[in-house]
């Protein structure tokens, strides 16, 4: 989706004339937002569609969760807090306290269910975990509702703190299908219109060469988080930069930088990581 008229360019502003594909699209985005306030012109193309999982196993899950049976229900997006999130204010009231891997999912679970965030992380898993508490004897499980997708490093991380954990799927990722690609942005990212790519989630960067391409050397790519990088990395994308956190300030900042630098520069610090 192309930026609307009003959301020109700023003149002076430090992504000013630079073309930036978001590759994710979604309703007053506060990245893209970002991205235009710091001059930039930005095109939205969702890679991805997320799908609601229903289960017996999530339906036990919901159920064991209002009755107050978790210590701690933790959440990394707010698509996992959306399959539970009629149950957190009785789990609350109950006991069950909340974790967010970083501060959008916070607001989301303040603003759909009423109720706040006992502890929130700096934007990833490894981040929560180093400032989650060990359990005390005889705790109640972790309920962590999940992608289908994830990786294990937050259940993995939690038993080994030593706690119980029970990580239920409550959403999947694909990638969109090709017919609702918009032609005219795949166009110009493979004819290298864009001076670079925002992925912010792994699932992005598996769907972009399927379905645009490779980057052309000329796009710099960006990531939000370790994940997906590396995920980027192995289906032959060139990062140039990653985010120091996955905040829209930073994201603008990793841009600037990536794109302040010649193009060849890049290459090598690839090889390197």
């Amino acid at each position: 989706m192309s930026e609307p008229l009003e959301s020109a360019p700023l003149v002076n502003a430090p992504l000013s004339g630079r073309r930036i594909l978001l590759t994710r699209s979604k309703p007053d985005d506060a990245i893209a937002r970002a991205l235009r306030l710091a001059g930039a012109r930005v095109d939205a193309l969702a890679l991805t569609v997320s799908t609601p999982l229903e289960s017996a196993r999530l339906d036990a899950a919901r159920a064991r969760l209002a009755d107050g049976a978790y210590a701690w229900v933790v959440f990394s997006s707010w698509r996992a807090a959306r399959a539970v999130v009629s149950c957190l204010p009785r789990a609350r009231s109950l006991g069950t306290r909340i974790a967010a891997v970083g501060e959008a999912t916070a607001r989301w679970i303040s603003d759909h269910a009423g109720v706040s965030v006992d502890l929130t992380g700096a934007g990833s898993a490894a981040a929560l975990l180093q400032c989650f508490p060990a359990p005390d004897s005889g705790a109640r499980p972790v309920l962590i509702p999940r992608s289908a997708l994830a990786p294990d490093t937050l259940p993995g991380g939690l038993r080994a703190l030593g706690w119980s954990v029970e990580a239920v799927d409550a959403y999947t990722t694909t990638p969109a299908a090709a017919e609702d690609i918009d032609a005219d942005i795949a166009g110009n990212f493979r004819a290298g219109r864009y001076d670079a790519a925002v992925l912010t989630a792994s699932s992005q960067a598996r769907a972009l060469p399927p379905l645009l391409g490779l980057p052309p050397p000329t796009t710099r790519v960006v990531t939000i988080g370790a994940p997906t990088a590396a995920t980027a990395r192995g289906q032959g994308i060139v990062v140039a930069a990653q985010a120091s956190s996955p905040t829209p300030q930073a994201i603008v900042r990793a841009l600037t930088d990536a794109l302040a630098r010649p193009a060849q520069a890049d290459a090598p610090e690839e090889r390197d990581s």
